[in-house]
Protein backbone atom coordinates (compact mmCIF):
# COMPACT_ATOMS: atom_id res chain seq x y z
CA UNK A 1 0.00 0.00 0.00
CA UNK A 2 1.37 3.82 -1.22
CA UNK A 3 -1.33 5.38 0.61
CA UNK A 4 -0.85 6.64 3.73
CA UNK A 5 -2.99 8.76 6.47
CA UNK A 6 -5.11 11.35 3.99
CA UNK A 7 -2.89 10.26 1.43
CA UNK A 8 -6.37 9.10 -0.60
CA UNK A 9 -7.34 13.18 -0.62
CA UNK A 10 -4.25 14.24 -2.42
CA UNK A 11 -3.59 14.94 -5.84
CA UNK A 12 -0.48 16.12 -7.92
CA UNK A 13 -1.49 19.32 -9.61
CA UNK A 14 -0.56 18.67 -13.75
CA UNK A 15 -1.64 21.99 -14.84
CA UNK A 16 -2.02 25.07 -13.77
CA UNK A 17 -5.34 26.32 -12.86
CA UNK A 18 -6.26 29.39 -15.81
CA UNK A 19 -3.41 30.43 -17.84
CA UNK A 20 -3.84 28.63 -21.04
CA UNK A 21 -7.30 27.22 -20.18
CA UNK A 22 -10.57 28.06 -22.92
CA UNK A 23 -13.88 29.36 -21.61
CA UNK A 24 -16.60 26.49 -20.49
CA UNK A 25 -19.05 28.82 -20.90
CA UNK A 26 -20.39 31.07 -23.80
CA UNK A 27 -19.92 35.29 -24.33
CA UNK A 28 -23.84 35.34 -24.04
CA UNK A 29 -23.80 33.52 -20.77
CA UNK A 30 -21.19 35.85 -19.47
CA UNK A 31 -22.82 39.13 -20.69
CA UNK A 32 -25.81 37.74 -18.94
CA UNK A 33 -23.91 37.22 -15.93
CA UNK A 34 -22.40 40.53 -15.72
CA UNK A 35 -25.73 42.36 -16.83
CA UNK A 36 -27.41 40.31 -13.64
CA UNK A 37 -24.68 41.64 -11.59
CA UNK A 38 -24.74 45.30 -12.56
CA UNK A 39 -28.50 45.53 -11.88
CA UNK A 40 -28.12 48.52 -9.49
CA UNK A 41 -25.30 49.26 -9.86
CA UNK A 42 -25.35 52.13 -13.20
CA UNK A 43 -22.73 54.80 -11.67
CA UNK A 44 -21.11 57.11 -14.11
CA UNK A 45 -18.26 54.48 -14.64
CA UNK A 46 -15.16 56.57 -14.23
CA UNK A 47 -11.06 56.17 -13.64
CA UNK A 48 -11.72 53.02 -12.32
CA UNK A 49 -8.53 50.18 -11.58
CA UNK A 50 -9.71 46.30 -13.51
CA UNK A 51 -8.80 43.76 -11.25
CA UNK A 52 -8.75 40.01 -12.64
CA UNK A 53 -9.79 37.01 -10.09
CA UNK A 54 -9.74 33.73 -9.97
CA UNK A 55 -11.84 31.60 -8.12
CA UNK A 56 -12.79 27.73 -7.09
CA UNK A 57 -16.04 27.72 -5.61
CA UNK A 58 -18.14 25.16 -4.04
CA UNK A 59 -21.77 25.50 -4.70
CA UNK A 60 -24.46 22.98 -5.80
CA UNK A 61 -26.51 25.32 -8.48
CA UNK A 62 -26.26 25.20 -12.41
CA UNK A 63 -22.99 25.93 -13.89
CA UNK A 64 -21.64 28.88 -13.09
CA UNK A 65 -24.06 30.29 -10.53
CA UNK A 66 -21.26 29.30 -7.92
CA UNK A 67 -19.00 31.86 -9.74
CA UNK A 68 -21.34 34.59 -10.18
CA UNK A 69 -21.96 34.50 -6.42
CA UNK A 70 -18.66 34.80 -5.33
CA UNK A 71 -18.68 37.99 -8.00
CA UNK A 72 -21.45 39.14 -6.14
CA UNK A 73 -20.52 38.77 -2.62
CA UNK A 74 -16.80 40.76 -3.79
CA UNK A 75 -18.81 43.51 -5.21
CA UNK A 76 -20.89 44.03 -2.57
CA UNK A 77 -19.03 43.49 0.89
CA UNK A 78 -15.86 45.07 -1.26
CA UNK A 79 -17.61 48.31 -1.89
CA UNK A 80 -21.10 48.94 -1.49
CA UNK A 81 -24.16 47.48 -2.10
CA UNK A 82 -27.04 49.39 -4.23
CA UNK A 83 -28.84 51.94 -1.38
CA UNK A 84 -32.21 50.78 -1.55
CA UNK A 85 -30.87 47.11 -0.45
CA UNK A 86 -28.42 48.37 2.44
CA UNK A 87 -29.49 51.91 3.19
CA UNK A 88 -31.75 53.52 5.35
CA UNK A 89 -35.25 54.18 3.22
CA UNK A 90 -36.67 56.99 5.08
CA UNK A 91 -32.97 58.62 4.03
CA UNK A 92 -32.63 59.98 1.05
CA UNK A 93 -29.23 57.93 -0.60
CA UNK A 94 -26.56 60.40 -0.08
CA UNK A 95 -25.07 62.81 -2.86
CA UNK A 96 -22.26 61.00 -4.41
CA UNK A 97 -23.32 57.45 -2.77
CA UNK A 98 -23.02 55.22 -6.25
CA UNK A 99 -19.47 56.72 -7.09
CA UNK A 100 -18.28 54.47 -4.36
CA UNK A 101 -19.17 51.53 -6.44
CA UNK A 102 -17.88 48.76 -8.16
CA UNK A 103 -19.05 47.03 -10.93
CA UNK A 104 -18.06 43.81 -12.91
CA UNK A 105 -16.71 43.80 -16.23
CA UNK A 106 -16.40 39.80 -17.26
CA UNK A 107 -17.27 36.76 -15.70
CA UNK A 108 -15.91 33.19 -17.45
CA UNK A 109 -16.51 29.64 -16.38
CA UNK A 110 -13.25 27.73 -16.84
CA UNK A 111 -14.46 24.49 -15.24
CA UNK A 112 -17.53 22.77 -13.45
CA UNK A 113 -17.85 19.37 -11.69
CA UNK A 114 -21.27 18.58 -10.71
CA UNK A 115 -20.34 15.51 -9.02
CA UNK A 116 -17.83 17.17 -6.82
CA UNK A 117 -20.18 20.17 -6.81
CA UNK A 118 -17.61 22.26 -7.39
CA UNK A 119 -16.48 24.96 -10.09
CA UNK A 120 -13.75 27.84 -11.36
CA UNK A 121 -13.46 30.54 -13.37
CA UNK A 122 -12.26 34.55 -14.01
CA UNK A 123 -14.05 37.30 -12.68
CA UNK A 124 -12.80 40.90 -13.00
CA UNK A 125 -14.07 43.72 -11.61
CA UNK A 126 -13.48 47.71 -11.44
CA UNK A 127 -13.05 49.38 -8.63
CA UNK A 128 -13.35 53.34 -9.21
CA UNK A 129 -10.70 55.84 -8.20
CA UNK A 130 -13.22 57.75 -6.42
CA UNK A 131 -13.48 54.57 -3.86
CA UNK A 132 -9.65 54.28 -2.39
CA UNK A 133 -7.64 57.10 -4.29
CA UNK A 134 -7.60 59.20 -0.86
CA UNK A 135 -4.09 60.26 -0.39
CA UNK A 136 -3.68 64.57 -0.43
CA UNK A 137 0.01 64.26 -2.03
CA UNK A 138 -1.25 62.43 -5.36
CA UNK A 139 1.17 59.64 -5.03
CA UNK A 140 -0.64 56.50 -5.75
CA UNK A 141 -2.60 54.54 -2.20
CA UNK A 142 -1.19 51.40 -2.55
CA UNK A 143 -2.00 50.49 1.11
CA UNK A 144 -5.75 52.16 0.09
CA UNK A 145 -6.05 50.31 -3.38
CA UNK A 146 -5.00 46.53 -2.02
CA UNK A 147 -7.41 47.27 1.02
CA UNK A 148 -9.85 47.64 -1.81
CA UNK A 149 -9.04 45.28 -4.56
CA UNK A 150 -7.53 41.97 -1.66
CA UNK A 151 -8.78 42.22 1.85
CA UNK A 152 -11.76 39.90 3.10
CA UNK A 153 -14.27 39.87 0.13
CA UNK A 154 -11.75 38.27 -2.00
CA UNK A 155 -10.17 35.25 -0.14
CA UNK A 156 -12.65 35.05 3.03
CA UNK A 157 -15.42 33.32 2.18
CA UNK A 158 -15.79 29.93 3.53
CA UNK A 159 -17.00 28.57 -0.27
CA UNK A 160 -14.13 29.24 -2.10
CA UNK A 161 -11.14 26.75 -2.20
CA UNK A 162 -9.24 29.04 -4.40
CA UNK A 163 -9.19 32.72 -4.60
CA UNK A 164 -5.93 34.54 -6.90
CA UNK A 165 -5.63 37.91 -8.43
CA UNK A 166 -4.71 37.17 -11.94
CA UNK A 167 -4.16 40.74 -13.22
CA UNK A 168 -4.26 44.75 -12.51
CA UNK A 169 -5.03 46.98 -15.05
CA UNK A 170 -4.27 50.90 -14.03
CA UNK A 171 -6.01 53.62 -15.17
CA UNK A 172 -3.74 56.05 -17.17
CA UNK A 173 -5.05 58.71 -13.76
CA UNK A 174 -3.11 56.23 -11.60
CA UNK A 175 -0.38 54.71 -13.50
CA UNK A 176 0.90 57.90 -14.74
CA UNK A 177 1.74 58.92 -10.60
CA UNK A 178 3.98 55.96 -10.59
CA UNK A 179 7.59 56.88 -9.73
CA UNK A 180 10.09 57.74 -12.40
CA UNK A 181 11.95 55.10 -13.82
CA UNK A 182 16.09 55.95 -12.57
CA UNK A 183 17.82 52.99 -13.29
CA UNK A 184 16.10 51.31 -16.57
CA UNK A 185 18.56 48.09 -18.00
CA UNK A 186 19.79 51.17 -20.63
CA UNK A 187 21.06 53.12 -17.74
CA UNK A 188 22.58 50.12 -16.18
CA UNK A 189 24.16 49.19 -19.12
CA UNK A 190 25.89 52.74 -19.52
CA UNK A 191 27.03 52.50 -16.08
CA UNK A 192 28.70 49.39 -16.44
CA UNK A 193 30.08 50.35 -19.73
CA UNK A 194 28.89 47.31 -21.80
CA UNK A 195 28.36 46.96 -25.21
CA UNK A 196 24.62 45.31 -26.27
CA UNK A 197 26.17 42.25 -26.99
CA UNK A 198 28.20 41.96 -23.91
CA UNK A 199 26.78 39.72 -21.19
CA UNK A 200 25.83 41.59 -17.24
CA UNK A 201 27.10 38.37 -15.41
CA UNK A 202 26.64 38.50 -11.74
CA UNK A 203 27.41 36.63 -8.55
CA UNK A 204 25.97 36.02 -4.94
CA UNK A 205 28.66 36.27 -1.99
CA UNK A 206 29.05 32.65 -0.34
CA UNK A 207 28.89 31.11 1.86
CA UNK A 208 25.76 32.45 3.09
CA UNK A 209 26.67 34.13 6.40
CA UNK A 210 29.57 33.87 8.98
CA UNK A 211 32.35 35.05 6.49
CA UNK A 212 34.90 37.68 8.37
CA UNK A 213 34.60 40.62 6.37
CA UNK A 214 38.15 39.61 4.55
CA UNK A 215 36.45 36.52 3.26
CA UNK A 216 33.09 38.34 2.32
CA UNK A 217 35.59 40.57 0.10
CA UNK A 218 37.35 37.65 -1.65
CA UNK A 219 34.24 36.66 -2.60
CA UNK A 220 33.10 39.43 -4.39
CA UNK A 221 36.55 40.68 -5.78
CA UNK A 222 37.41 36.98 -7.09
CA UNK A 223 34.19 36.91 -9.08
CA UNK A 224 34.44 41.03 -10.40
CA UNK A 225 38.07 40.19 -11.39
CA UNK A 226 36.98 36.87 -13.60
CA UNK A 227 34.65 38.96 -15.26
CA UNK A 228 31.17 39.82 -13.32
CA UNK A 229 29.82 42.98 -13.30
CA UNK A 230 27.39 42.42 -10.38
CA UNK A 231 27.46 41.13 -7.00
CA UNK A 232 24.63 40.61 -3.98
CA UNK A 233 25.09 39.61 -0.65
CA UNK A 234 23.18 36.67 0.47
CA UNK A 235 19.78 37.67 1.99
CA UNK A 236 20.54 34.83 5.00
CA UNK A 237 23.47 37.00 5.30
CA UNK A 238 22.23 39.66 8.21
CA UNK A 239 24.95 42.34 9.66
CA UNK A 240 23.85 44.51 12.71
CA UNK A 241 23.61 48.26 11.47
CA UNK A 242 27.14 48.98 12.89
CA UNK A 243 28.83 45.95 11.30
CA UNK A 244 27.27 47.62 7.51
CA UNK A 245 29.96 50.07 7.26
CA UNK A 246 33.26 47.78 8.30
CA UNK A 247 31.87 44.80 5.61
CA UNK A 248 30.56 47.15 2.97
CA UNK A 249 33.57 49.24 3.27
CA UNK A 250 36.29 46.37 3.22
CA UNK A 251 34.50 45.45 -0.40
CA UNK A 252 34.51 48.83 -1.46
CA UNK A 253 38.38 49.16 -0.56
CA UNK A 254 39.68 46.04 -2.17
CA UNK A 255 37.68 46.47 -5.34
CA UNK A 256 39.27 49.82 -5.82
CA UNK A 257 43.03 48.52 -5.34
CA UNK A 258 42.14 45.48 -7.93
CA UNK A 259 41.14 48.28 -10.09
CA UNK A 260 37.45 48.63 -10.34
CA UNK A 261 35.64 51.72 -9.95
CA UNK A 262 32.26 52.43 -7.82
CA UNK A 263 31.73 55.77 -8.52
CA UNK A 264 30.41 58.13 -10.85
CA UNK A 265 33.16 59.79 -12.02
CA UNK A 266 33.48 60.62 -15.82
CA UNK A 267 35.22 59.16 -17.13
CA UNK A 268 35.66 55.85 -15.14
CA UNK A 269 38.54 55.27 -12.78
CA UNK A 270 38.45 51.83 -13.79
CA UNK A 271 36.11 48.83 -14.57
CA UNK A 272 32.84 49.97 -13.73
CA UNK A 273 31.08 47.19 -11.12
CA UNK A 274 27.92 47.26 -9.13
CA UNK A 275 28.26 45.63 -5.18
CA UNK A 276 24.82 45.59 -3.54
CA UNK A 277 24.91 44.45 0.17
CA UNK A 278 21.54 42.95 1.79
CA UNK A 279 20.01 45.21 4.02
CA UNK A 280 16.81 43.85 4.64
CA UNK A 281 15.31 44.92 8.28
CA UNK A 282 12.40 46.66 10.01
CA UNK A 283 11.46 49.52 8.27
CA UNK A 284 12.17 51.98 10.48
CA UNK A 285 15.75 51.10 10.19
CA UNK A 286 15.71 50.91 6.19
CA UNK A 287 16.96 54.72 5.59
CA UNK A 288 20.06 53.98 8.59
CA UNK A 289 21.06 50.87 6.82
CA UNK A 290 20.66 52.05 3.43
CA UNK A 291 22.90 55.56 4.08
CA UNK A 292 25.68 53.15 6.18
CA UNK A 293 25.87 50.95 3.04
CA UNK A 294 25.94 54.10 1.01
CA UNK A 295 28.25 55.87 3.21
CA UNK A 296 30.51 52.82 2.84
CA UNK A 297 31.23 53.16 -0.76
CA UNK A 298 27.87 50.63 -1.78
CA UNK A 299 26.52 51.78 -5.17
CA UNK A 300 23.15 49.76 -5.44
CA UNK A 301 21.25 48.18 -2.77
CA UNK A 302 19.78 44.78 -2.04
CA UNK A 303 16.55 44.23 -0.09
CA UNK A 304 13.54 42.57 0.23
CA UNK A 305 10.34 45.49 -0.19
CA UNK A 306 7.54 42.66 1.31
CA UNK A 307 9.80 42.66 4.82
CA UNK A 308 11.70 46.18 4.19
CA UNK A 309 8.73 48.46 4.65
CA UNK A 310 7.60 47.60 1.20
CA UNK A 311 7.39 48.98 -2.59
CA UNK A 312 6.78 52.98 -1.72
CA UNK A 313 9.67 52.95 0.87
CA UNK A 314 11.89 51.46 -2.07
CA UNK A 315 10.93 53.79 -4.55
CA UNK A 316 12.00 56.72 -1.63
CA UNK A 317 15.36 55.20 -1.28
CA UNK A 318 15.94 55.17 -4.81
CA UNK A 319 14.55 58.56 -5.40
CA UNK A 320 16.51 59.87 -2.28
CA UNK A 321 20.07 58.34 -3.23
CA UNK A 322 19.90 57.66 -6.70
CA UNK A 323 20.73 54.22 -6.59
CA UNK A 324 19.70 51.14 -8.07
CA UNK A 325 18.22 48.83 -6.10
CA UNK A 326 17.94 45.23 -6.12
CA UNK A 327 14.36 44.23 -4.88
CA UNK A 328 14.55 40.55 -3.42
CA UNK A 329 11.86 37.96 -3.75
CA UNK A 330 11.85 37.22 -0.41
CA UNK A 331 8.73 36.77 0.96
CA UNK A 332 7.34 37.54 -2.34
CA UNK A 333 6.26 33.51 -3.05
CA UNK A 334 4.36 33.79 0.55
CA UNK A 335 1.32 35.33 -1.32
CA UNK A 336 2.25 34.15 -4.84
CA UNK A 337 3.64 30.45 -5.01
CA UNK A 338 0.38 28.84 -4.42
CA UNK A 339 -1.00 28.45 -7.51
CA UNK A 340 -4.47 28.39 -6.23
CA UNK A 341 -4.83 31.44 -3.63
CA UNK A 342 -3.19 34.77 -3.20
CA UNK A 343 -1.32 36.49 -6.10
CA UNK A 344 -0.33 36.06 -9.43
CA UNK A 345 3.29 36.51 -9.81
CA UNK A 346 2.87 39.04 -12.41
CA UNK A 347 1.20 41.49 -10.45
CA UNK A 348 4.12 41.59 -7.91
CA UNK A 349 6.53 41.87 -10.83
CA UNK A 350 4.43 44.93 -12.57
CA UNK A 351 4.70 46.69 -8.64
CA UNK A 352 8.26 46.33 -8.65
CA UNK A 353 8.86 47.53 -11.74
CA UNK A 354 6.56 50.59 -11.46
CA UNK A 355 8.14 51.31 -8.22
CA UNK A 356 11.68 51.83 -9.78
CA UNK A 357 13.09 48.51 -9.06
CA UNK A 358 16.61 48.16 -10.76
CA UNK A 359 16.84 44.34 -10.41
CA UNK A 360 14.11 41.31 -9.88
CA UNK A 361 15.00 37.33 -9.97
CA UNK A 362 13.26 35.99 -13.09
CA UNK A 363 13.57 32.21 -11.63
CA UNK A 364 15.45 29.94 -14.28
CA UNK A 365 13.16 27.38 -16.71
CA UNK A 366 13.18 24.10 -15.66
CA UNK A 367 14.49 25.22 -12.48
CA UNK A 368 13.77 24.52 -8.30
CA UNK A 369 12.14 28.16 -7.38
CA UNK A 370 8.84 29.80 -8.53
CA UNK A 371 7.29 30.91 -10.35
CA UNK A 372 6.62 28.10 -11.92
CA UNK A 373 7.17 27.52 -16.00
CA UNK A 374 4.07 28.11 -16.97
CA UNK A 375 3.31 31.68 -15.20
CA UNK A 376 6.92 33.21 -16.69
CA UNK A 377 5.15 34.59 -20.35
CA UNK A 378 2.82 36.22 -18.73
CA UNK A 379 5.03 37.92 -16.26
CA UNK A 380 6.75 39.08 -19.13
CA UNK A 381 3.93 39.69 -20.97
CA UNK A 382 2.76 42.42 -18.55
CA UNK A 383 5.58 44.07 -18.48
CA UNK A 384 5.67 44.16 -21.84
CA UNK A 385 2.87 46.11 -22.30
CA UNK A 386 3.87 48.46 -19.47
CA UNK A 387 6.98 49.43 -21.02
CA UNK A 388 8.92 47.62 -18.41
CA UNK A 389 10.76 45.12 -20.64
CA UNK A 390 14.03 45.16 -22.07
CA UNK A 391 16.52 48.35 -22.81
CA UNK A 392 13.67 50.88 -20.62
CA UNK A 393 12.63 48.02 -18.26
CA UNK A 394 13.87 46.50 -15.17
CA UNK A 395 16.87 44.24 -15.14
CA UNK A 396 15.45 40.65 -14.77
CA UNK A 397 17.93 38.63 -13.23
CA UNK A 398 17.93 35.09 -14.11
CA UNK A 399 18.23 33.03 -11.40
CA UNK A 400 18.40 29.81 -9.06
CA UNK A 401 20.01 27.27 -10.01
CA UNK A 402 22.10 28.69 -13.56
CA UNK A 403 24.74 27.55 -14.53
CA UNK A 404 26.99 26.90 -17.67
CA UNK A 405 24.91 24.02 -18.34
CA UNK A 406 21.28 25.78 -18.67
CA UNK A 407 22.24 29.58 -19.22
CA UNK A 408 21.93 28.74 -23.58
CA UNK A 409 18.35 27.21 -22.70
CA UNK A 410 17.41 30.08 -20.51
CA UNK A 411 18.77 32.81 -23.12
CA UNK A 412 16.38 30.99 -25.75
CA UNK A 413 13.41 30.91 -23.44
CA UNK A 414 13.54 33.99 -21.77
CA UNK A 415 15.68 36.29 -24.29
CA UNK A 416 19.14 38.42 -23.42
CA UNK A 417 17.86 41.52 -23.67
CA UNK A 418 17.11 43.19 -20.11
CA UNK A 419 18.80 40.33 -18.64
CA UNK A 420 21.58 39.89 -16.38
CA UNK A 421 22.66 36.26 -15.39
CA UNK A 422 22.79 35.24 -11.72
CA UNK A 423 24.54 32.82 -10.63
CA UNK A 424 25.47 31.44 -6.85
CA UNK A 425 26.24 27.81 -6.21
CA UNK A 426 27.61 26.66 -9.54
CA UNK A 427 30.30 29.81 -9.76
CA UNK A 428 31.53 29.02 -5.87
CA UNK A 429 31.27 24.87 -6.50
CA UNK A 430 33.37 25.31 -9.86
CA UNK A 431 36.03 22.40 -9.29
CA UNK A 432 38.98 25.12 -9.86
CA UNK A 433 37.14 28.15 -7.82
CA UNK A 434 34.74 30.92 -7.92
CA UNK A 435 37.14 32.91 -10.91
CA UNK A 436 36.92 30.17 -13.09
CA UNK A 437 33.06 29.56 -12.21
CA UNK A 438 32.14 33.25 -13.21
CA UNK A 439 34.57 32.07 -16.43
CA UNK A 440 32.50 28.74 -17.43
CA UNK A 441 29.29 31.07 -16.98
CA UNK A 442 30.43 33.64 -19.62
CA UNK A 443 32.12 30.83 -22.22
CA UNK A 444 28.65 29.50 -22.03
CA UNK A 445 26.77 32.68 -22.44
CA UNK A 446 29.03 33.38 -25.56
CA UNK A 447 28.60 30.14 -27.01
CA UNK A 448 24.73 30.63 -27.49
CA UNK A 449 25.60 34.02 -28.60
CA UNK A 450 28.08 33.20 -31.15
CA UNK A 451 27.13 29.74 -32.10
CA UNK A 452 23.34 28.81 -30.67
CA UNK A 453 25.00 26.08 -28.72
CA UNK A 454 22.52 25.39 -25.39
CA UNK A 455 22.98 21.50 -25.20
CA UNK A 456 25.39 19.68 -23.49
CA UNK A 457 27.11 17.79 -26.71
CA UNK A 458 27.55 21.63 -27.95
CA UNK A 459 28.63 22.95 -24.99
CA UNK A 460 31.75 20.19 -24.53
CA UNK A 461 32.74 20.90 -28.27
CA UNK A 462 32.54 24.77 -28.04
CA UNK A 463 34.82 24.76 -24.79
CA UNK A 464 37.22 22.13 -26.29
CA UNK A 465 37.62 24.69 -29.49
CA UNK A 466 38.50 27.42 -27.09
CA UNK A 467 41.47 25.68 -26.32
CA UNK A 468 42.76 27.36 -22.44
CA UNK A 469 39.97 29.67 -22.83
CA UNK A 470 37.31 26.99 -22.85
CA UNK A 471 39.01 25.04 -20.16
CA UNK A 472 36.83 26.65 -16.98
CA UNK A 473 33.46 25.44 -18.95
CA UNK A 474 35.08 22.22 -19.83
CA UNK A 475 35.53 21.34 -16.26
CA UNK A 476 32.44 23.01 -15.15
CA UNK A 477 30.51 20.62 -17.58
CA UNK A 478 32.17 17.53 -16.32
Amino acid sequence: MNILGSGDSLRKRTSHPYIGLQPASTSERSREAVDGLNRGRENLRGPAVQVTYWFEVVHEGEPMEGLVTAAKMLLEHGTLKPWHQEGDASVPKPAGYDEFMSWATDVVLLGHNGGQKVESGLVKIAYPLAFFDKRSDRKVPLAQLLMAIASEPFAAFSFSQGARIVDVAFPPELLSRFPARLWPHSRVRRYLGLAADEPIIGTIVKPKTGLTPELFSRSVVEAALAGARFTKADENMHLPLSEVPRYVGRVVKDLQSAGFDLGRSDPPKGRRFLFAPHITTDSDCMHEYARAALDAGANALMFSPYYGGGFPLMAELIERHDVPVYAHTAGMNVSTGCATWGFDPRVTYLLAALYGAAFMQLTTMGGYLKPDDTEKGPILDTLGAHGLEGAEGMTLAIAGGLGPGNIGVNMRLLGKAGRMFLAGTSVYSHPDGPSSGVRAIIAAYRAFSEEGVADLPGLKRYAASKGKEGKPLARALG
